[in-house]
């Protein structure tokens, strides 16, 4: 996904807002106002990179006498130690985005390599990791743009994009079954429906549904389940996968892995702001 021009300038705004940037009463009292600084952003871990180009964008539009000296890409595997992006600037102007700055690189980057952890695990079959909705409310596009950055997949944005009926689905309505048979062709191409057990599993097969999600199945009853769909459906796993276990799953034939900890609980990368005066 690429964010678009508008989505960047409403999150910029909304970051900066948050931290009240243009009223740091400690950089206009104790930093002189012409004062320029040099900042470098560095890994203090091996890291992929995401959220520079949005860091870059900020400093751009708030900081006053910019000079970009150098920077990296997002999506760039980057070693310990290693600058990604250097700038000289206002000083004051550099203190007012620090903290927002480093808050978007190191959640972001976070995301991002947990991810490619995740994708290494099954690069050797043709399972593919998706995210999911489990994104902190308010940046769930920068949460995916993130993940794609580390190789996953970007699975549903929101409830509109396709339907999912889940386990509360079911136990509300107890005449799922008949609706599903009611549905019109294209509508059913969209729809995945929660397996918890094989014979929900059975009765999706029956129901003809193109695409199966295995929910918090062992390893077990996931190698059964895919048995009985064979080729008939797209099967996505989710629920309890780890590091650990990932590799075991995909070596089953699935076509999709969901992983919600990806977005959910990324650790931050280990990112630091140096500067000095110039």
């Amino acid at each position: 996904m690429k964010l678009s021009n508008k989505e960047i300038s409403d999150y910029i705004q909304t970051f900066l807002n948050e931290d009240k940037f243009n009223k740091d009463i400690t950089s206009k009292f104790f930093i002189k106002k012409n004062q320029n600084a040099r900042a470098n952003f560095v890994a203090e871990d091996d890291i992929i990179l995401a959220g520079n180009s949005i860091v870059i964008d900020i400093f751009k539009r708030k900081c006053k006498k910019l000079k970009i000296i150098f920077k990296l890409k997002d999506g760039k595997r980057i070693k310990r130690k290693t600058k990604f992006l250097i700038i000289e600037g206002n000083a004051r102007d550099i203190l007012s985005i620090e903290r927002t700055a480093l808050n978007l690189l190191q959640h972001l980057s976070g995301i991002s390599t947990l991810t490619s952890k995740f994708c290494k695990k099954i690069k050797t079959s043709n399972t593919i990791l998706l995210d999911t909705r489990k994104t902190t409310p308010g940046i769930r596009n920068l949460e995916k743009y993130a993940t794609r950055l580390g190789g996953a997949k970007n699975h549903r944005f929101n409830l509109a994009d396709r339907f999912m009926l889940k386990d509360n689905h079911l136990i509300l309505e107890s005449n799922i079954s008949e609706k599903i048979k009611k549905i019109d062709k294209n509508k059913k191409k969209n729809l995945i429906i929660e397996c918890d057990n094989l014979n929900q599993v059975k009765e999706a097969i029956f129901l003809k549904i193109k695409h199966i999600l295995l929910d918090n199945m062992n390893l077990k009853e996931l190698k059964k389940a895919s048995k009985i769909i064979g080729k008939r459906a797209k099967i996505e796993v989710s629920g309890g996968v780890n590091l650990q276990n990932i590799e075991k799953i995909s070596r089953i034939g699935v076509n999709f892995i969901s992983v919600g900890s990806i977005t959910q609980s990324a650790p931050a990368a280990k990112i630091k702001l140096e500067m000095k005066k110039v």
